[in-house]
């Protein structure tokens, strides 16, 4: 059975409150340090770096270029990288999951 929903009232002062705070957080805090950003699925793609060798169709722990304390598991489907040692990459999320969508290979 479907719940009626229930009516809520704020006076105006109420509404001015609620409206900046809106405002504030949307507008979000500028100064606020990169290292205290979160992180999240939204962010599109991430530059970073990996240990090679990553060989295809395997996962590899990717480190954020900015931000050392943070990794990402990403899947690689395009081709094994058989270099050794830190490289540089580039990486997506797709489909729920982060993808490799470009590495240093020398």
């Amino acid at each position: 059975m479907k719940k009626k929903a229930e009516r809520l009232t704020f006076s105006t002062k109420d509404a001015k409150r609620i409206r900046s705070a809106v405002i504030a957080h949307e507008k979000g805090d500028r100064s606020e340090s990169l290292v205290g950003m979160r992180h999240n699925e939204d962010e599109g793609v991430i530059r970073g770096t990996f240990t090679a060798p990553w060989s295809k169709g395997s996962t590899a722990t990717v480190t954020h270029a900015a931000m050392s304390s943070v990794t990402y598991q990403a899947q690689n489907y395009f081709g094994s990288i058989t270099t050794t040692g830190t490289k540089a990459c580039a990486i997506a999320w797709a489909n729920g999951e982060w993808i490799l969508l470009a590495a240093e290979c020398s």
